[in-house]
């Protein structure tokens, strides 16, 4: 009997491209493949968003300027619900800060006004609490009495320590005689005598 030869046909392979060998012990990246279905639909946006929020009502012309920037980010109208109270606890705290920030600078400027009055050397300092009582005079014959909302608005902006203002209104106590009405020096003499003479003449005899 005659032995049968057995001969080997080469495996083809199914790629022309040739993998490269790995080094020892080097394990062999598996190549990827596409999934159906792992791409996630596209967000499709609404024809009109319907944005509510409770305890507030949203002003029709927000949302129509709202819409262009909502449509760009691909929102849901789900999903731009769930953004309002973020907007509405930013919008809280932004308004908190600025109330802040007016408040210390009205603060800062009263401070101002108050320091440059009791520094100025021809109303403040030793003259300080003369200029109080002619200013407080003035006030009293114009009307403005303790209490009156005027009065109460100057002392609460500190507008009623501005020294100009406290200036103008120790001149006009100055001028104010016993009786409330004003006295108008008439000669250079009288400009010149001192202010307790012209306020208190009957006290001077």
């Amino acid at each position: 009997m005659s032995e049968a030869v057995c001969t080997t046909t080469p495996a083809m392979t199914s790629s022309p491209v040739e993998a490269e060998p790995s080094a020892p012990g080097e394990a062999v990246a598996a190549p990827e493949l596409a999934v159906p279905g792992n791409v996630p639909p596209p967000v499709v946006a609404p024809e009109r968003y319907d944005l509510a929020l409770d305890g507030f009502t949203i002003d029709p012309s927000l949302v129509q300027n709202a819409d262009p920037v909502l449509r760009d980010i691909g929102l849901t109208n789900a999903a731009a619900n769930k953004l309002l109270p973020v907007a509405r606890d930013i919008m809280a705290r932004t308004q908190e800060s600025l109330v802040r920030q007016i408040e210390d600078a009205a603060a800062a400027q009263k401070k101002t006004w108050h320091d440059a009055f009791v520094a100025d050397p021809e109303i403040g300092g030793a003259h300080r609490g003369e200029t109080e009582h002619f200013a407080a005079k003035a006030l009293d014959a114009l009307g403005y009495l303790q209490g009156h909302p005027f009065r109460q608005a100057l002392n609460d902006s500190g507008f009623g320590n501005h020294p100009d203002l406290l200036r103008a209104f120790r001149r006009l106590g100055e001028l104010l005689g016993e009786d409330g009405s004003f006295v108008r020096p008439l000669t250079a003499a009288s400009r010149n005598r001192p202010v307790w003479e012209r306020l208190y003449p009957d006290e001077t005899r």
